[in-house]
């Protein structure tokens, strides 16, 4: 069993390997009529459906149409892959959704005002009636001083209430002491403008909201990561809705309508409340008189807050860390285009300058052949990586760009520059050995031919790199 001969499988070669091994592989389907095999000797890659000896391997089979041969290739071992980005803080867990009453409020129109004609005689005096003297009478002075002493009894406990206000005590445990002291000062203003205060508990369980209210307000809470300054790239809307009691409310699920979980950040805070008066509570059925409905209060506030369990401080210092795992996560797909295509450049550049050299001391046209050897050996194996990559990368769902709009240096462009340099390396060959003698003017014809390709390529190339560094440029 001679082990001569070597396959070139994936992106390098394998080997060496006995017919009879090799004849193995293509039963078992791990090599097909396609792959390139060579032993020494030969004068180039050939598919395996083209060798002779292995024609022992189809004869039994149909005639299959000869693949189109890539490019040789020779061993060398593909670029380490880039680095993988830290992985993102732990989320919190995705809550799940509930239900509550929509926050509307109704205010019916004022009564109309009453009429002059009610009040003045014709000349426009005031009417007054001097003919009747109203009766003293001892049961109206009671109901005075019983309202007056209502009054006063009512605007004694608002004062007190007030007092109260003031001095409100949370009961919240496990949230740090900076965002429970928040919570208490939203708590303790007296203000009629509706507001609100958001708190994570230490663990990242519960949301906390407290609100300058005293009442059971039915309350819808949407929050919307601000750009940049949450510890993630997606962007993130959640909403939670419940009843905020005594000033505070406990918030456990939450509806994520944008991103794939909650991330910790600052968020825009957009709070609608209603609160139900007590009448209404007990009996429902007044709720569709408009004076009942009209004692029905209802609220709205939007705000900025800061939703993470750390401190400030450790959010900020996180945030700076973060920065640059974020800057490189946004550039990364860029820059991975860019140096692909830099490599592509420095290939053509390559192939060029060896191109005219080696027609510079060529006298025949098989001298030429110089040129093909360095191209197989130093050119073609990175250049068919390159190009197989971009290829798997362009079918790749994650990365698949077809039929997007916008798309700088789509990758199933880099397979087509990769390509052309290989055709441009083949045709040149072919085109200078068919000359059996080379006088200074064909040389200068095929220099003329080879420019005029290559500078084709190297404007597309340029202008995928430009694009490239444009978009670079914008991310900061």
């Amino acid at each position: 069993m001679n082990k001569v001969w070597f396959i070139f499988k994936g992106t390098h070669h394998l080997g060496p390997f006995s017919v009879e091994e090799i004849a193995a592989y293509y039963q078992a389907k791990e090599i097909f009529e396609q792959t390139l095999i060579w032993k020494e000797g030969s004068e180039k890659w050939e598919s395996l459906l083209k060798v002779p000896e292995f024609s022992f391997l189809f004869r039994t089979e149909k005639p299959k149409p000869e693949a189109p041969v890539n490019l040789p290739a020779i061993s060398e071992e593909l670029p380490p892959p880039l680095p993988s980005i830290p992985s993102l803080p732990k989320k919190v867990p995705e809550l799940v959704r509930t239900e509550a009453p929509a926050s509307t409020a109704v205010l019916d129109d004022l009564p109309p005002p009453i009429p002059l004609d009610a009040i003045l005689d014709p000349t426009g005096e005031q009417k007054l009636n001097f003919d009747k003297k109203p009766k003293q009478s001892t049961r109206s002075s009671k109901y005075v001083l019983f309202v007056v002493a209502v009054i006063f009894i009512i605007l004694m406990g608002r004062f007190w209430l007030n007092e109260q206000q003031s001095a409100i005590n949370l009961r919240i445990k496990g949230v740090m002491p900076v965002y429970h002291e928040r919570l208490e000062m939203t708590a303790s203003k007296i203000t009629p403008k509706f507001e609100v205060a958001m708190a994570l508990s230490l663990d990242g369980q519960i949301l906390y909201a407290s609100t300058n209210k005293s009442g059971d307000i039915q309350t819808v809470i949407k929050l919307t990561s601000v750009p940049r300054r949450v510890l993630g790239t997606e962007d993130v809307v959640v909403t939670v809705k419940g009843d905020l009691k005594n000033h505070v409310g406990k918030f456990m699920r939450m509806n994520l309508s944008k991103g794939t979980r909650f991330l910790p950040g600052e968020y825009t805070v957009h709070a609608e409340g209603r609160e139900v008066h007590f009448i209404n509570r007990h009996w429902r059925s007044l709720q569709g008189l408009g004076f009942f409905k009209s004692l029905n209060k209802s609220y709205v506030y939007d705000g900025e807050a800061l939703i993470y369990s750390g401190t400030p401080r450790e959010f900020e210092k996180k945030m700076a860390d973060y920065k640059e795992i974020l800057l490189a996560e946004l550039q990364r797909p860029y820059q991975d285009k860019l140096e692909r295509i830099q490599t592509l450049e420095s290939l053509l550049n390559q192939t060029s300058q060896n191109y005219l050299m080696e027609l510079e001391k060529a006298k025949t046209g098989k001298a030429i052949s110089n040129f093909e050897r360095k191209f197989i050996k130093e050119i073609s194996p990175l250049l068919q990586s390159l190009v197989l990559r971009s290829n798997e990368l362009a079918q790749d769902p994650k990365f698949n760009e077809e039929g997007k709009t916008g798309v700088i240096a789509p990758y199933k462009e880099q397979v087509l520059l990769g390509k052309q340099i290989g055709i441009l390396a083949s045709d040149m060959i072919t085109k200078t050995a068919a000359y059996k003698l080379l006088t200074e003017k064909d040389k200068l014809a095929l220099r003329a031919q080879f420019d005029n390709r290559s500078r084709a390529i190297k404007m597309q190339i340029d202008l995928n790199t430009r694009q490239l560094m444009q978009e670079l440029a914008k991310i900061k």
